[in-house]
């Protein structure tokens, strides 16, 4: 099984609409490990640190699950995915969890950048 960067690099070619997105959520992620400092300010750095990690390993399990629900369904978007595993209704609420995501994401970033 391959890694869930070289799975978004076989999947998405260079110049492409699904590449551009990739690489913006993927930018605007990027702008929260500009929080790690505040994380280890907060807790102090044992704890800080450990939370770091914990989350670095849920985000890599998550990576994971999607690349193996990728190779098992043939499918790479979400809402494929879902209408594949679990029907209309779920690649639905995949939708609207994704756009509620997105959305969140574009403030977020509009917040951290105007600051």
């Amino acid at each position: 099984m391959m890694s869930p960067v070289r799975f978004g690099q076989r999947k998405f070619r260079a110049g492409g609409t699904s590449g551009s997105v990739f690489s913006l959520v993927a930018a605007t992620l990027g702008s929260g490990t500009l929080s790690f400092s505040y994380v280890v300010q907060q807790n102090g750095y044992v704890l800080g640190s450990l939370l770091i990690v914990l989350g670095a390993l849920i985000s890599y399990y998550t990576g994971m699950l999607i690349v193996k629900c990728a190779e098992a369904t043939g499918r790479t978007r979400y809402e494929d995915i879902a209408l594949k595993l679990y029907g209309p209704r779920a690649a639905r609420w995949t939708s609207i969890a994704n756009l509620v995501c997105l959305v969140g994401f574009t403030f977020s970033y509009v917040t951290y950048v105007k600051k």
